[in-house]
């Protein structure tokens, strides 16, 4: 049985800058060394393209880093039908590369409604990036993310973060307080307030103490 590549969130600029490897499975090797066969991106549909018989399907996505396109064949074309100009969406898809260029095949496609978590979505690369770079690199990284924190500072914004690496962090038994204060970059305050909030509105619980779970 093949395993399936995990879908990595990635940003549109680190697939088109990496370099593609033919491989089982092919896979692009991003400038931070990660390889990433499927991807997974947030960006808005700048274009759409849907064949007269049906049979193919594309849209252009733009996320601010780079554009790339998806597409669709036979059955796949169903998942572009349904998306407009404009959507902000969500893709999981594998890269392959067809005469120097770069793209995705349509795997599944969410419209995204709440822009809230394309800020989200940044903030997390954002952290990501600051993880792999050479410490003479981190402070402009950490600039960037407080400008996304800045962007994304009411309640709402941070209860999104807080559930958003709850739920990436979690491997079973709850994610420690320590590490979502040094990957949400709130101070103390700002953490126990919303942790305090997300308990009492049934979002969150503790199974132990200093370890949260999301219900």
């Amino acid at each position: 049985m093949i395993e399936r590549s995990t879908a990595i969130k990635v940003r549109i600029k680190d697939v088109q800058e990496g370099e593609y490897v033919r491989a089982s499975p092919n896979y692009v090797l991003t400038p931070y060394g990660e390889k990433v066969a499927r991807a997974r991106v947030m960006a808005t549909v700048v274009a759409r393209f849907v064949s007269e018989d049906e049979k193919y399907a594309s849209i252009t996505l733009d996320d601010g880093s780079d554009t790339i396109s998806v597409r669709a064949f036979r059955d796949e074309v169903e998942l572009i039908k349904k998306i407009k100009e404009g959507d902000l969406v969500d893709v999981i898809g594998k890269i392959k590369e067809y005469k120097g260029e770069k793209y995705l095949t349509a795997e599944c496609i969410r419209v995204i409604d709440d822009p809230n978590w394309e800020l989200v979505r940044k903030l997390e690369l954002l952290l990501k990036e600051r993880e792999k770079e050479k410490p003479e690199e981190k402070e402009e990284t950490s600039v960037e993310v407080e400008e996304i924190k800045l962007e994304s500072g009411e309640e709402k914004d941070k209860k999104i973060v807080i559930l958003n690496l709850i739920e990436e962090l979690d491997r079973g038994e709850g994610v420690k307080y320590i590490t979502l204060l040094k990957e949400s970059g709130f101070d103390e305050e700002e953490l126990e307030s919303v942790l305090t909030e997300l308990m009492q509105e049934g979002e969150i619980y503790e199974p132990k103490i200093g370890r949260f779970k999301r219900v």
